[in-house]
This record gives structure tokens, C-alpha cells and sequence, in this order.
């Protein structure tokens, strides 16, 4: 592990997040440490829960992300349900919510309000387009965050349409960026820098990771560099994906002549070193010809064969293949869970261990934390819920 073990144990966060971006980052909070109580209003609360495929009584994603989360169901919409949230606040150090912006303060749980409830409290507000600017209120998901930032457009090849990105990463960048600024706020509120309010944009956050990519033309009259012929998009050869005999694929990533060059005589091209692995005419011809040598062998054959080169060369896996190779069980980064009929297997986050405990269902933990935190009663819970203010 990079972090020590528990290291924000003691931290306590109100998690009014759900989906994909915030859970992901209290999953990273947790992972060192931290205690997550999910607040989650009426039924169905995080409806990532029902999101296929499931895994045990819940959905894939929300299991590992939620795993050792508590969950307790309060509407907020209810001025009795605000008022049992600011309750809370003077006893956890974070709130983090992923609404738009404006919500809160229509619910009466700005920062003000919440700063009246515990002055050093630290918000973190997790939105699309951030807090602020003329996009701050508009509706989106992660393929138009990346669309605005200017990073959907760099995928894929020339005279072609920019590919349905795999992974959601500014979701999931946004998500890393508001733990770092939690992180940096406790850190700052323990030399007595008190309360703090983190505006995190997820599309500022991915244009951001981009930055030593674009920055050297976008200043440019025109695109000095095309998409599909940077020199990490596509455009060399010696860093490409080739397809094998079977249908499998191969990784070259040889960036430097002393790698390429033993895959080169590897494949019985020796002259292939001496091309640059830089984009140029000469790479087109060099692309022909590697792939017409690594389409007569199998994904397995040429995996075996590269091996011991330690070359940069390596089998493009599959998510299961990736699990069963053994690399993440020797890291003590494999997490895995029967799941009933479904067994599952995952890379837990290398900032520390995910709890073991399983994800919570809607609320489960509602009476639980409202008698332990405000020492509130049977009769009293059952009034609250009776109103609905509590699920």
C-alpha cells in the first residue's frame, strides 16, 4: 500500500453522494481509514443498487464502492429532515455532495448553514461543471464532460468519430480530485485553517489530466497534432494495439529503440530499430508491416515468446483474465466476493484495504445512527417515520 494503513481513521463523512462519482471517492476515503455514512433520502435512495449486473442482493458497482458504508435514509426535502442533518454535522468532519449547484442552498444546507452547525466543518461539492460559470447549472454526464474539456475529441482515428470512452474518466478523475482536496483541508483545518468549501468540477478536473497533452498546440492557429497521429494516439508504430492470429490483441508499447529493437529481432525484422518512434510518413509502411508478422501467432503464443524479452510488449487481457493472473493477489490489492450465484473479483484501491463488510441496504442503519448520534428514541423514530421524514 502507498498510504499507511488507516490512515484517516477517526474522519468521519456525511456522504449525501450516490452513482458513480462521489461513492467512488468515499471508496477511496474509506480505503484509508475513514467512517462513510451514506445519507440517502426516500426510497429508492442510491438507485445504483439496482443497476445490472448484480452482484449478491446488490448491483456490482455499488458492492464494492459501498462496502463498510452505513446508510441511513432521511428526507431532506422535509424541513424536519434538514433539521436532522444539521444535527449530524457537528458530529462528522466532512459533508460531500454531488448536486447541482443551488440544491443545497434551496434545502437550507448551504455552507453558511452548515458552517452555523459546526464552524470548522469542511463541504465538499462534487458537479459536473462546477460551482461557478455559465455551465454551472446544466445537466450532464461524463461523455459531455469530456465532450467540453476537449479530451473526448483526442480517442480514436483521423476521419473517423471520437469512440464511446470505456471507462467514464472524468467521473472518476473529479472523484480522485475532491479526495486530494478533503484530504489537503483536513490537513490544513489540523494547523488551524478552520472550515472550507472545495468546488470540484469534474470537467475542469479531466481537462486538467490533459494538460501536458494539449498545451503545446492548442495556442497553435491550427492542430499541430491530428487525432490518431500523436505520438501516444495512434501515430507510431511502436506504440500500438496489433491483432493476432486468434482475434487477441497484443500491446506494443516499445517507445525506446532498446525495447523496440528486441521485439524487432524477435520478429526476425532487425531493421525495424533503426526507424524513429516518431510520427513521419515512414510509419504507416512500419504499421503494415508489424501487424502482418503479428497476425500469424496467437495472443498466447506471442505472450509467451515476449516474456522474457522485457520488452514492452504484453497480451491485451480481459477484465477476468486480468484478475486471474495472480499480479494483484501478490500486490495484496485482490479483493473478491461470491456474490451468490455471481462470483466477482476487483482490484481494491491501492490508497489502503476496503472494508469487508458488505454495502448497506437503503437506510438499514437509520435507527441505528439517529439513536447513537442524537440519542433518539423508539417513539421518536417511529413518529419520524411515520411522517416519512425517515426511511
Amino acid at each position: 500500500m502507498t498510504v499507511p494503513e488507516a490512515a484517516l481513521s477517526g474522519i468521519r463523512i456525511l456522504d449525501l453522494t450516490r452513482l458513480l462519482p462521489g461513492p467512488y471517492a468515499s471508496w477511496m476515503l474509506a480505503s484509508m481509514g475513514a467512517e462513510v455514512v451514506k445519507v440517502e433520502g426516500p426510497s429508492p435512495g442510491d438507485y445504483s443498487r439496482a443497476m445490472p449486473p448484480m452482484l449478491g442482493r446488490h448491483s456490482a458497482m455499488f458492492e464494492v464502492l459501498n462496502r463498510g458504508k452505513r446508510s441511513v435514509a432521511i428526507d431532506l426535502k422535509k424541513p424536519e429532515g434538514r433539521d436532522l442533518l444539521l444535527r449530524l454535522v457537528p458530529r462528522f468532519d466532512v459533508v460531500f455532495e454531488q448536486f447541482r449547484p443551488g440544491v443545497m442552498e434551496r434545502l437550507g444546507l448551504g455552507f453558511d448553514a452548515l458552517k452555523a452547525a459546526r464552524a470548522d466543518v469542511i463541504l465538499c461539492r462534487l458537479s459536473g461543471y462546477g460551482q461557478t460559470g455559465p455551465l454551472a447549472g446544466a445537466a450532464g454526464h461524463d461523455m459531455n464532460y469530456q465532450s467540453y474539456a476537449g479530451t473526448l475529441w483526442l480517442g480514436g482515428l483521423a476521419g473517423g468519430s471520437p469512440p464511446v470512452p470505456a471507462l467514464p474518466t472524468a467521473d472518476l478523475t473529479g472523484a480522485m480530485n475532491a479526495v486530494t482536496s478533503i484530504t489537503a483541508a483536513l490537513f490544513r483545518r489540523e494547523r488551524g485553517g478552520g472550515a472550507a468549501c472545495l468546488d470540484i468540477s469534474m470537467t475542469d478536473s479531466v481537462a486538467a489530466l490533459a494538460a501536458p497533452f494539449v498545451s503545446a498546440w492548442t495556442g497553435l492557429g491550427e492542430h499541430a497534432w491530428q487525432r490518431g497521429g500523436a505520438l501516444l494516439g495512434g501515430g507510431i508504430a511502436q506504440y500500438q494495439v496489433y491483432e493476432c492470429s486468434d482475434g487477441g490483441h497484443l500491446a506494443v508499447g516499445a517507445l525506446e529503440p532498446k525495447f523496440f529493437g528486441k521485439f524487432a529481432a524477435l520478429c526476425g525484422h532487425p531493421e525495424w530499430a533503426q526507424i524513429p518512434p516518431l510520427p513521419g510518413p515512414w510509419q504507416a509502411d512500419l504499421k503494415r508491416q508489424v501487424a502482418a508478422v503479428i497476425a500469424t501467432k496467437s495472443r498466447d503464443e506471442w505472450a509467451e515468446l515476449v516474456a522474457p524479452l522485457d520488452c514492452c510488449v504484453t497480451p491485451v487481457l480481459d477484465p477476468a483474465e486480468a484478475m486471474a493472473t495472480g499480479l494483484f493477489e501478490a500486490r495484496g490489492t485482490f479483493a473478491s466476493s461470491d456474490g451468490g450465484d455471481h462470483p466477482a473479483a476487483w482490484v481494491d484501491h491501492p490508497l489502503g484495504a476496503s472494508p469487508t463488510e458488505p454495502s448497506p441496504g437503503h437506510g438499514e442503519q437509520t435507527d441505528e445512527i439517529l439513536a447513537e448520534e442524537l440519542g433518539l428514541g423508539g417513539e421518536e423514530l417511529a413518529d419520524l417515520r411515520t411522517s416519512g421524514v425517515v426511511g
